[in-house]
């Protein structure tokens, strides 16, 4: 299978990426950043199925718009509902602007800090309950693909920050070292800001994971 490919949107460049769906030039898109919706638009993108990573306002900002223009349903670990049903702390962070909310979300029944097969559409992923970065940080491990989609969980170099509301160093290095790194080496992680990297690398130089 080919790499996901890669969108970069809004001030803190968050990536979201899109794998090919079950329906003959559709979408099953992770994350949702401020201009992938303008950005779909414009390329004629069909978006079947909206998945986020976890509820950080960056990675759900054009989720709403996606749900409704696309009328897909959109998944989120439950842990994070609280993130995306209620944007008013925003103002914590001193920002003004808002954005439309998702209507439905769909939860992630992935069991607590656990693992869980997963299916959508025709592809077959193996989900990672990694809380630490926020409670419901969820990583998407596509075995066929040799790929995780793993939001703000792990980087080239360093892990996601812990010090926002909910969050944990110990349960998100315990959750990676227990999940991700037992990996193969040569497994890519597509993170939610910079480039991707691999398993191998990360368990050699990570210096958070030493």
């Amino acid at each position: 299978m080919t790499s996901p490919l890669l969108f970069t949107g809004g001030s803190l460049e968050t990536n979201a990426y899109l794998l090919p769906g079950k329906e003959k030039g559709s979408w099953i898109v992770f994350d949702a950043p401020e201009g992938l919706a303008d950005e779909a638009r414009e390329r004629g993108w069909k978006i079947e199925a909206l998945v986020l990573t976890h509820g950080h306002f960056d990675h759900i900002w054009d989720a709403g718009l996606i749900e409704k223009e696309h009328n897909c349903p959109v998944y989120l670990h439950p842990a994070d509902r609280i993130l995306a049903e209620n944007i008013d702390y925003l103002s914590m962070f001193g920002i003004g602007a808002r954005f439309p909310l998702v209507r439905t979300l769909t939860d992630l029944p992935v069991p607590a800090q656990g693992a869980m097969p997963w299916t959508l559409g025709e592809r077959s992923f193996t989900l990672f309950h990694i809380p630490g970065h926020s409670p419901g940080s969820v990583a998407f491990y596509e075995p066929a693909a040799g790929q995780i989609l793993g939001g703000d969980i792990l980087f080239a170099g360093g892990v996601g920050r812990w010090d926002l509301p909910g969050g944990s160093q110990k349960s998100l290095i315990s959750g990676i070292k227990k999940h991700l790194l037992p990996l193969p080496d040569d497994v890519r992680v597509y993170p939610g800001h910079g480039p991707s990297t691999t398993i191998g690398e990360e368990r050699r130089g990570n210096p958070y994971l030493a």
